[in-house]
């Protein structure tokens, strides 16, 4: 019977890109656990570190055991569990260790790398005897180690770079022995497949390393990863690509021949020859829950092989890397013949998804149903049974499996909020002749919702925009991916997705849009990116993008298409704002600096795009901003004295088509410090403003607005907000009135809370299944049916209307827009824009500052800015004139002549 070991990541509290604990497990050649050894969380005085793994890296673990059977290696990092995804930390601070476990269990982990795969991945160690390492990663980034391989005696802190050199030379997968030469396997242009490293000397390393392609990867093939020699035979692995799977080669005498190949994702490998045949050990999957397999291959030059499920990991913990365990020395010796288990599987049901996994709320009225697929070779009857390893998450006798021909359905009802793994068990045969397989299901409960007008939607969790498209249906857009996906009334998953790739081309491969924003006109929908670039300070054109589409159908018929797009607005509102054409000075908005490499999407001094709506005009877009908040003219200078800022696009249906863009004058509007978030057109022509912090600190509030530049948003004082869910609120539906008491829904971005009570962010989870976001009901609570300025208790006030600059004492003002000057105004805030501020808390008279001083330089300052603050410095002129010109400026961006346009030419 032979005897294998197995890398195990995580104790089964859930996974995520975080550093988890790592197991090598026991087992023998049927999948019966026969041991486990705890490699070391924490380091040691002695020089013994800790050995560590990201809970969502599959592509680390590789499991490989010493040419002389006696130890089983692999290599990790020196981090506690839960800090930082172990592979983007710097090293030496968070060294890459080795760590080995001998045939008694005793493990060493004496082995540091100092910078060597600094801030990228450590894949696999492999070594003669347990006394010297090879060791193979992405080691582009090192400063002294830059290297794809190194070497490194056990005990030491100092490695030799062995193979080194190009980018391909500095990025190596997983390494192998075999007769006595050292092999590795790569992903990279030239050496795509498996690579020579060279013969191994009597110390254990290679002398005279190179890095020669001797098994090159087939078409459709990529990503190869671990891999095994049997006699004339080499077994590889390839993770992706249209034919991912377990590529046969046989060697030719000039090198290695792909024969054939068996489908799947498959990880870890290991092989021996068994009488004609060979049996091969691999790890299917990476998601926890995944599988240990026995494929026994039976064909000469092809691959003919029957797969059993041997080993599934437990909830929580996901299999590796496996070899054959340390001690055993595999011999040669057939297979007894097994009777041939049916075909298992789960199928996909969200984009992203690959079905193994399911979400559901306790008391839910549209929990989602599992799906997958069940076939028998011999045409036997097949039998399926499903059970739980949580009897009080979800009974045995909760779980119904269905089946219709070669398909079958999985629906379980909880009894309880938490997790548990259900297994669907296929059987066909009798006696002897039985034969059986598993399959894993990872399956989650929330706890039900305390609003009862919430529903909760799976399969993705970043909700970033919506519309209402009928009959109780959302179209929603998730800013962590390319997909428009529709959810039916009571929550659950989609009901229809539409992916935007085909249709609007990435331009940085894998990149998402971040779709932030929608306007909607009649069945037309424009999408907007969020402009700026990531949190981590990279520049991101794929977000740079305004997406059109044209809705068919309503309800759960509704079908969306795109029909144009552009690139481009970026750089027309960095031109804009750097050249001061919004009269306020160059880089008023500091929109160059927010765009440069490095600068973060975060902070109120970033660009972050995440409102939009179209203006009066029916054709002017305007673009919401979470950042920039621009400081206000009050005579405080607080936070909540920060405005928040309306940019307009002219003409955004010429824009998408191909015209050049036209930017406008600025809005900016007073939500008491917080910034735009959503922003919806209600049918009523009104304005809903969804708004928060500009950072991560929430400060969610509800604001109705008439649109009119010179009238005040009204703040709503019903709280926003739902116990439990802790999410950031980005959209809003159903706003067919801004009047008090309509009844609208709103829903949360949830990527950052940890839904399941495991510490890991919904958008970090492995599974897209298990992703979700909450929508519920919010009445508006204005205190006046009509929108106007609104004063700390939301009982509505006069709005201030403050065109320019502050007067030296503060001229008096009011909201009809009369006033008096200041004894010696300054030109500190003599804006071009129309800055409309509501009492949230600051400025609670309704009065405004003064809004005109006699210096002249608050005077100039007024003529270099617009109309409309020409107007306000005056002191006199009447409310209705100063509302006139402020909305020329938002909605009719031709009104200030050439100055205030930006012509900006569409990338797309």
């Amino acid at each position: 019977m032979d005897r294998l070991a197995v890398s195990v990541v995580g104790d089964g509290t859930g996974l995520a890109k975080t550093a988890a604990p790592v197991s090598i497990r026991l087992t023998d050649g049927t999948g019966e656990r026969t041991g486990s050894v705890t490699l070391p969380t924490t380091g040691s005085g002695d020089g013994s570190h800790a050995l560590t793994l990201g809970g969502t890296a599959d592509q680390q673990g590789a499991l490989q055991q010493s040419a002389d059977h006696s130890v089983v290696t692999l290599g990790g990092y020196d981090a506690a569990p839960g800090s930082a995804a172990p592979n983007t930390t710097a090293a030496p601070a968070v060294p890459r260790v080795v760590g080995s476990v001998d045939a008694a269990g005793t493990v060493d982990v004496s082995t540091s790398l100092a910078d060597a795969f600094s801030l990228r991945h450590i894949r696999g160690a492999v070594s003669v005897d347990g006394s010297g390492f090879l060791v193979a990663g992405h080691g582009g980034d090192a400063a002294a180690s830059k290297a794809g391989v190194v070497w490194a005696p056990r005990g030491s802190s100092l490695p030799t770079p062995l193979v080194s050199g190009s980018d391909a030379l500095n990025n190596a997968r997983v390494p192998v022995i075999a007769d006595g030469s050292v092999y590795v396997s790569s992903d990279r242009s030239g050496h795509a497949g498996v690579n020579l490293v060279g013969a191994l000397d009597p110390s254990g390393t290679v002398p005279s390393p190179g890095f020669t392609l001797v098994a090159a990867a087939p078409a459709g093939a990529e990503v190869a990863h671990d891999f095994a020699f049997v006699d004339d035979e080499l077994y590889v692995g390839y993770t992706e690509g249209s034919a991912a799977g377990i590529v046969k080669y046989v060697d030719s005498g000039s090198g290695y021949r792909a024969v054939g190949s068996y489908p799947g994702a498959f990880w870890g490998l290991t092989a021996r020859a068994a009488g004609d045949d060979t049996v091969v050990y691999a790890v299917k999957g990476s998601e926890q829950g995944n599988s240990l397999v026995r494929l026994l291959d039976t064909g000469d030059d092809t691959l003919r092989a029957s797969e059993t499920v041997i080993s599934v990991a437990e909830q929580g913990t996901a299999y590796r890397g496996v070899a054959f365990a340390p001690g055993y020395d595999p011999v040669d010796t057939p297979l007894d013949p097994e009777p041939v288990a049916p075909e298992l599987s789960w199928t996909a049901r969200v984009a992203g998804g690959a079905g193994g996994a399911l979400g559901a709320v306790l008391g839910g009225d549209a929990n989602p149903v599992a799906r997958g697929t069940v076939t028998d070779a011999d045409g036997r009857e097949v039998r399926l049974t499903a059970s739980s390893s949580d009897q009080e998450v979800v009974a045995d006798d909760a779980i119904e499996v269905r089946r219709d021909g070669d398909a079958f359905t999985l629906a379980a009802t909880p009894s309880a909020a938490g997790s548990a793994t259900i297994t669907v068990t296929a059987s066909a045969g009798e006696g002897e002749q039985s034969a059986s397989r598993g399959l894993a299901l990872d399956y989650r409960v929330l706890d039900t919702p305390a609003d009862a007008s919430a529903t909760v939607q799976f399969g993705m969790s970043d909700a970033s925009a919506a519309v209402d498209v009928g009959d109780g249906h959302l179209l929603v857009a998730d800013d962590d991916s390319n997909e428009l996906r529709l959810f039916g009334p009571d929550g659950g998953e989609a009901v229809a997705e539409f992916d935007l790739d085909a249709a609007v081309p990435p331009l940085q491969s894998g990149e998402a849009h971040d779709l932030e924003a929608q306007a909607r006109v009649g069945d037309t929908v424009y999408w907007v990116g969020s402009l700026g670039n990531s949190r981590s300070g990279k520049i991101r054109p794929d977000r740079d993008v305004v997406i059109r589409t044209e809705l068919d159908g309503s309800g759960a018929a509704t079908t969306a298409e795109v029909t144009g797009f552009a690139h481009g607005l970026r750089d027309a509102l960095v031109d804009w704002d750097h050249a001061g054409l919004h009269g306020l000075g160059a880089d008023r908005f500091g929109f160059a600096a927010a765009t440069e490499e490095g600068s973060s999407a975060e902070g109120p001094r970033s660009l972050n795009v995440e409102g939009a709506a179209i203006a009066p005009d029916g054709t002017t877009l305007w673009l919401g901003f979470r950042s920039p908040l621009v400081p206000g003219t009050a005579r405080s200078a607080s936070a909540a004295d920060e405005r928040a800022l309306i940019v307009p696009v002219a003409d955004v249906d010429d824009v998408v088509s191909g015209a050049e863009a036209v930017v406008g004058e600025p809005i900016l509007i007073d939500l008491g410090g917080r910034a735009i978030r959503d922003m919806v057109r209600a049918d009523d022509d009104g304005y809903l403003i969804l708004a928060g912090s500009a950072d991560d600190a929430g400060d969610f509030a509800v604001f109705t607005w008439t649109g009119d530049p010179a009238q005040a948003p009204v703040r709503s004082t019903a709280p926003l907000g739902l116990e439990g869910w802790e999410g950031s609120y980005e959209a809003a539906v159903g706003v067919s009135s801004t009047a008090d008491g309509q009844r609208i829904r709103v829903l949360q971005d949830d990527g950052t809370v940890p839904l399941y009570g495991d510490g890991t962010a919904a958008q970090d989870l492995g599974s897209t299944e298990l992703k979700a976001f909450v929508a519920h009901d919010y009445v508006l609570s204005t205190g006046t049916g009509e929108p106007g300025g609104s004063d700390s208790d939301g009982a509505g006030a006069g709005a201030d209307v403050d065109g320019t600059g502050t007067s030296g004492s503060e001229g008096s003002g009011t909201s009809d827009g009369t006033g008096t000057s200041g004894a010696e105004g300054t030109d500190g805030a003599a804006d071009g824009s129309a800055d409309v501020t509501s009492d949230d808390g600051a400025d609670s008279s309704g009065a405004a500052p003064g809004t005109g001083g006699t210096d002249d330089d608050a005077t100039n300052g007024a003529e270099a800015a617009s109309p409309a603050s020409a107007l306000a410095t005056t002191g006199t002129a009447s409310g209705g004139a100063l509302a006139l010109a402020a909305l020329l400026m938002a909605a009719g961006v031709l009104a200030l002549g050439s100055l205030s346009a930006r012509r900006s030419r569409p990338r797309g």
